[in-house]
């Protein structure tokens, strides 16, 4: 489930869109919010995992659904060969989180949508997460990865 710089076959596409602030709250609005801001957080840790290099504990932690789409091996072999060409870490930002009850070519449910800009080395990224409410938690049902538009 990575999509890597040059195009992978395992992954579906994802809009990732941004949140509209100054809407007025409703309660299913409140809800979402919460999502989101769980949601957040999940992809957070789930991020921390792939930061040190933990890809089969990224996999132990991810979606049902993405554990049904790729297994523990392949998708370690794809994380790696998608970071492989990148030089560490050095900074990552969220830009937008957004909460959807549907994402192309994946099961119905509840998904918050999760972009940052990250750094590694000289090289600029779009990093996008897909997060599904698996049971009661949010998990990484998707990690896709592409070099940022230069400006």
């Amino acid at each position: 489930m990575v999509r890597s710089f040059p195009t992978g076959p395992l992954l579906f596409l994802l809009a990732a869109g941004v949140l509209v602030v100054g809407t007025p709250m409703t309660a299913s609005a409140q809800s979402n919010e919460q999502a989101v801001t769980a949601a957040k957080a999940a992809a957070q840790e789930w991020l921390t995992l792939l930061d040190a290099d933990a890809h089969e504990a990224t996999w132990d932690e991810a979606a049902t659904f993405f554990k049904s789409e790729v297994s523990a091996e392949q998708w370690t072999a794809q994380v790696r060969q998608a970071h492989s060409s990148l030089d560490s870490l050095q900074s990552r930002s969220l830009v937008a989180a957004r909460y959807t009850n549907s994402v192309p070519n994946a099961p119905e449910g509840e998904y918050v949508i999760a972009q940052y800009r990250a750094t590694y080395g000289d090289q600029k990224t779009v990093e996008t997460l897909s997060l599904k409410k698996d049971g009661e938690e949010w998990r990484v049902a998707g990690y896709f990865i592409k070099p940022a538009k230069q400006q």
